[in-house]
């Protein structure tokens, strides 16, 4: 028997996700890559063809551990799925697959969706941006890239390079009432996925190629009360790509204090509130303009992105990460000699973001702390 007709694992009924391990599948059809459609459930949402890798086929290329693009033991069972994310030579090529829920998702629920990826061997390119796009109608489109704004991705939105085990994530989001299918791949713009080159892991025998290719298994989705109970990694361990903005240009020495004030914006990484490196010359540049300008008073603005914002809801630790950046920023000016009495705080958490988008770049714009004479 080449691929098992039954389940290894048993199913959650409360699971609103359908065949969510991958296991059950068409018997005796197991044989190449592309042939994730004998999955139960689901099915391609391009003509673009996923990928079924199992323990049971016989067929190298579709095995498991071993197959084709790497090595990796599913998850959980004897399954697991495969979808390109990101290919270099056109751009375009990608993989999604779609399946219908158990039932439409009810409006104002907040759902739990959880999962397991782990980056293939043969992939050059480790990529951020895996989707989940939640539609009334089935998705299909006779096209290799499928752009959706509304699709939903993880808070830590990062690039994942795990190739050695698979990576538990977890997205709390609130039902619309109308979401009755799902979809997932990469529905972002090939500009705004972010990459990270790979070497081929010790041991490994693939030939890595110029794509970002990953395995996918234990989908699960779960109707929850509150954010805590979707929980999938430590709340402590910081969330979101450890990147922070830096500044392309300096000011021209003839600029008038005003734009040189408003020109010393610091950036922060995700989650923290400690002064980055990079941000001390801009702060050490500020100190010295208000040591030449006695009379000059500034107010401090502090800024989080809406991720933080989020998570600022669920715990008091980040309520009001804007104000402990500004405070921060503040005791630093104090320390180098700069008055109190000069210096004035505002928190704006996320209400007034540098960038609306969601991209791990846009998020490090706003992550930031201001400053403006007052």
């Amino acid at each position: 028997m080449l691929c098992s007709v039954f389940m290894t694992a048993q199913e959650d009924d409360s699971n609103l996700i359908t065949n969510g391990g991958f296991e059950e599948t068409l018997s005796d059809k197991c044989k190449k890559l592309g042939q994730f459609s004998l999955v139960t459930g689901w099915s391609a949402a391009t003509e673009e063809k996923a990928d079924l890798f199992t323990k049971l086929s016989e067929y190298p290329d579709v095995g498991a551990p071993d197959n084709a693009l790497g090595r990796s033991n599913p998850k959980e069972g004897d399954n697991y799925a495969g979808l390109l994310l990101y290919n270099v030579a056109s751009k375009d090529g990608r993989m999604y697959i779609t399946s219908e829920l158990k039932t439409l998702l009810k409006k104002g629920q907040k759902y739990c969706l959880s999962y397991s990826i782990s980056l293939a061997d043969a992939s050059k390119f480790a990529t951020n941006n895996l989707g989940f796009y939640f539609s009334k109608k089935p998705e299909f489109e006779a096209k290799n890239i499928l752009i959706r704004d509304n699709a939903i991705y993880p808070m830590r939105n990062k690039v994942q390079p795990n190739m050695e085990s698979w990576e538990d994530i977890c997205i709390v989001f609130t039902g619309l009432g109308t979401e009755k299918f799902i979809t997932i791949g990469n529905f972002a713009q090939s500009s705004v996925t972010v990459t990270e080159r790979m070497d081929v892991p010790k041991g490994s025998k693939v030939d890595q190629q110029q794509f970002g290719y990953y395995y996918l298994d234990a989908l699960s989705l779960l109707p929850v009360a509150r954010d805590s109970e979707c929980n999938c990694t430590d709340k402590s361990e910081p969330e979101g790509p450890r990147i922070i903005f830096s500044k392309a240009a300096a000011m021209k020495t003839s600029a008038s204090s005003k734009d040189l004030i408003e020109a010393s914006t610091v950036y922060f990484y995700s989650n923290e509130d400690e002064l980055a490196a990079p941000t001390l010359k801009d702060l050490d540049g500020l100190v010295s303009l208000m040591e030449a300008r006695k009379e000059l008073k500034i107010k401090i603005m502090g800024h989080m992105d809406s991720f933080e914002a989020e998570k600022g809801k669920e715990y008091d630790a980040f309520m009001d990460l804007s104000k402990m950046r500004a405070e921060k920023v503040k005791e630093y000016l104090v320390k180098k000699g700069i008055a109190n009495s000069r210096l004035t705080l505002e928190s704006f958490k996320a209400s007034q973001p540098s960038s609306e988008m969601k991209t791990p770049l846009s998020l490090a714009k706003n992550r930031r702390v201001q400053f403006s004479i007052r």
